[in-house]
């Protein structure tokens, strides 16, 4: 792919990411890249078509991450300490690429607000989602077979739980933008959570 034209993706995707999708204007686009209005019409018919291409990437990314990340969890202990982790870490976000480690809150904040104009985004969050579940629902078995929680938890009430905490923090971020709060919060949730179903 061209050069010029994979800068734009990744500059415009930090920017939606950083400003919001409708508050960046395409001199903002410029001034990052350092190109002319003629040399984005050449590449892109809109920014529209910017973002998808850069949603597009990140979720290839961050899936690529996931799998990753997940294959060196074995414990529910982990995966809670692992996404209190990446949750933190939306307070240090600073990335200069596109394949640095964005918080994927942000992203998501990204997608409350583009989704109801391009609704192809709805089914690759949900696909997102499910692939979340599966792999979440792998460990907390595996945490049930190594005595680390009760094995009369339910699976898979367990793994929505867990999913939809974190859900929980993206909605109050979007709505107050208090980061800080929501984060001590989401973290206490995860631990009492925990707490509830570890093996005693």
């Amino acid at each position: 792919m061209n050069g010029t034209r994979d800068t734009i993706i990744e500059t415009a995707f930090l920017l939606f990411l950083k400003k919001g999708f409708k508050a960046v204007t395409l001199t903002d686009l410029e001034k990052a890249v350092g190109m002319t209005k003629g040399t984005f019409y050449y590449h892109f018919l809109n920014k529209e078509e910017v973002l998808k291409e850069g949603v597009t990437r990140y979720y290839r990314m961050l899936n690529n991450r996931r799998a990753e990340e997940m294959s060196r969890v074995h414990s529910l202990r982990e995966f809670v300490d692992l996404t209190i982790h990446n949750l933190e870490s939306i307070g240090h976000y600073g990335a200069k690429r596109l394949d640095s480690d964005i918080p994927e809150i942000l992203c998501l904040s990204l997608m409350v607000e583009v989704i109801s104009l391009y609704p192809e985004f709805k089914q690759m969050v949900s696909d997102t989602k499910i692939s979340w579940m599966s792999k979440l629902e792998g460990v907390i078995l595996e945490a049930k077979r190594e005595k680390e929680i009760r094995d009369d938890v339910d699976t898979s009430i367990l793994a929505k739980n867990l999913l939809n905490i974190s859900i929980g923090l993206i909605n109050y971020i979007v709505m107050h933008q208090d980061v800080s709060y929501a984060l001590s919060s989401v973290r206490y949730q995860y631990e009492q959570l925990y707490s509830l179903v570890k093996a005693r």
